[in-house]
């Protein structure tokens, strides 16, 4: 079975439509007022929506790229460590979750682990270099999961 990647859909803003009423601004620390224009970090936009559904004028957007259509192993879509243009959340696969450094979310670790998936965190998805050290969020996630006897659940690669 091929593994499931779970990829960002940043969102963006069509300039013509924005009133400028700035609810996205105060609903998400992804976007910021200049004095002129609304703009969206894509970076780190995971894409949920919430900015969608509030904004009264329909400006805001999912950005959808022709990339998104390809099989994964069809086409090399990302280059290792690029991390700053990195779509790539996370990949699943039989009974494990599999993050990249960068995009470690721990509330979707504790998540998969509390339902009895193993945990994964690589130095890129699609790479095998080691990681060096541990960040401060997975020095956090290995301490609760030291706590509860479920540190083997974690595995830092």
């Amino acid at each position: 079975m091929l593994p499931i990647i779970y990829k960002q859909i940043p969102v963006a803003i069509d300039g013509e439509k924005c009133s400028k009423c700035r609810i996205c601004v105060s609903l998400c620390e992804c976007f910021s007022y200049n004095g002129s224009s609304i703009e969206v970090n894509t970076t780190s936009c995971k894409g949920c929506g919430i900015c969608i559904a509030s904004c009264p004028s329909s400006a805001i957007y999912h950005v959808y790229d022709d990339a998104f259509f390809y099989e994964f192993f069809e086409k090399e879509e990302a280059r290792k460590f690029e991390c700053d243009t990195c779509s790539y959340e996370y990949m699943e696969e039989e009974g494990k979750l599999i993050f990249c450094e960068k995009r470690f979310d721990m509330g979707k670790a504790v998540e998969a682990i509390s339902n009895g998936k193993d945990v994964i965190v690589k130095k890129c998805l699609f790479s095998e270099e080691k990681i060096e050290g541990k960040s401060r969020k997975l020095a956090m996630v290995a301490e609760l999961l030291k706590a509860f006897k479920m540190e083997d659940k974690l595995k830092v690669k």
